[in-house]
């Protein structure tokens, strides 16, 4: 059979976006390769929650159809709150105000845009072990060159375009720059605090529906309702990268180290909480009703390791990598300390469909081997998509040295104050 001109390397929200556009425009010619075995999640894709902000994600919503699903069924729009402590538990802002910025589970997120392309487009059990170019220079308008292997151990080629939207740890990046995200030193561990759980009430009574974050001492605890009403926590350290037991390897898939990492942690939640509690290192001096969180959360507690790219290292000369290009954290990683990242990576996707269909409409075909329209089309997409990650990289690093100083609280209420001065 021949391939599709368009292969879409993972499911996550900037690949299924960008599908769904593709799907409502009439190049319909694509395929969408994704690492999971089904759209069932599994044990470590439950996730939290996800903040849309109006110029980004919303606007990704809208041109994709889809947004009055999401405003109507499934934004929580009165979560927008959010209550910042001390580790004295001392009030430092308590925000109750309504922004345009509603949360959606990221699970709500990925299965309304599942549900927008068919099924038929999706290729799951699709791991992606490498991507190699056998062809230097590929061929503007016809095969690029580039094999996809996978990790069953097949295989597919003859693409026009690979799309890169496979995140932090991308098998397509390398093709266009050696640049690999590095470990920013700080770490989440995750638990969970149910309806059932003693500090439920409690945990309602500072965070309500919105969020809470408890800051200072270089350090953090978070806590953030998701959909169903529980609440998500997370410590947040400043940590070795192996601190939990978690080193990124490169030659094995994500899924791989989860699931053999799932298997451990789960005797070892009750050595770290003892840990936090007891180690003036973490939270032995922090107030009881912060401590309480700790002694309830439930596990097994999971690692959420924070990486990002150098911004100068992101960007390349058009030139390198004919007919593929890349999509949110797989071009542009950074720590989630502005809460842009699937905002930044839904935009991309929205405006490498917008420079495609524009080339396509003015006359151009992928067959078309008289014009350059697919080169021009990423390189107008790329000019402006690495100045916005460069960006996004830069201000969550800002973010982060911030909210993770020994004077946490400070610095927050100093840049809180001044944002409102310049939002009135």
């Amino acid at each position: 059979m021949k391939p599709p001109s368009i292969a879409i390397i993972g499911g996550g929200p900037s690949g299924l976006l960008f599908a769904r556009l593709l799907e409502l425009s009439s190049i319909r010619d694509y395929v969408v390769f994704e690492r999971d075995e089904s759209a069932k999640p599994g044990v470590w894709q439950q996730g939290g929650t996800l903040d849309l902000h109006g110029p980004s994600g919303q606007l990704a919503l809208k041109r994709a159809g889809l947004f009055e699903d999401f405003s109507t069924k499934l934004a929580r729009w009165n979560a927008t709150c959010f209550h910042v402590l001390d580790p004295t538990a001392k009030t430092v802002v308590n925000f109750k105000e309504e922004r345009d910025a509603p949360e959606i589970d990221r699970l709500q997120l990925r299965q309304l845009l599942l549900s927008s392309i068919p099924q038929n487009k999706i290729r799951w059990g699709h791991a992606v072990s490498t991507v190699e170019r056998k062809a230097k220079d590929g061929q503007v308008g016809k095969d690029n060159g580039c094999t996809i292997h996978f990790t069953n151990g097949t295989s597919a080629s003859g693409f026009h375009l690979i799309v890169g939207a496979d995140g932090s740890w991308s098998k397509v990046r390398h093709l266009i720059i050696p640049a690999k995200p590095v470990y920013s030193g700080k770490m989440f561990i995750e638990g969970i605090i149910s309806h059932g759980n003693p500090i439920y009430m409690k945990a309602n009574e500072i965070a309500g529906p919105g969020s809470m974050l408890a800051i200072g001492n270089q350090k953090q605890i978070s806590l953030q309702q998701v959909s169903n009403g529980t609440y998500r926590l997370y410590f947040g350290l400043k940590v070795p990268e192996d601190f939990y037991g978690f080193s990124h390897n490169q030659n094995a898939s994500q899924a791989q180290e989860k699931s053999t990492l799932h298997a451990d942690i789960a005797s070892r939640s009750e050595t770290l909480r003892q840990l936090l509690l007891s180690s003036d290192d973490f939270y032995a001096r922090w107030a009881p009703l912060l401590r309480a969180l700790i002694e309830n959360a439930e596990g097994p507690f999971r690692p959420w390791p924070l990486y990002r790219m150098d911004p100068e290292a992101v960007g390349w000369n058009r030139d390198v990598a004919p007919g593929v290009t890349l999509l949110g954290d797989a071009a542009h990683v950074s720590t989630p300390f502005v809460g842009e990242g699937v905002n930044c990576s839904m935009l991309d996707a929205v405006m490498l469909a917008d420079s495609i269909i524009k080339y396509y409409d003015n006359g151009a075909t992928p067959t078309n081997d008289e014009t350059t329209w697919l080169e021009h089309a990423l390189a107008s997409y790329e000019k402006e998509m690495f100045v916005r990650g460069r960006d996004l990289i830069q201000r969550s690093t800002e973010s982060e040295e911030r909210l993770f100083a020994e004077n946490a609280p400070d610095l927050f209420l100093e840049w809180f104050n001044s944002a409102l001065q310049d939002k009135s």
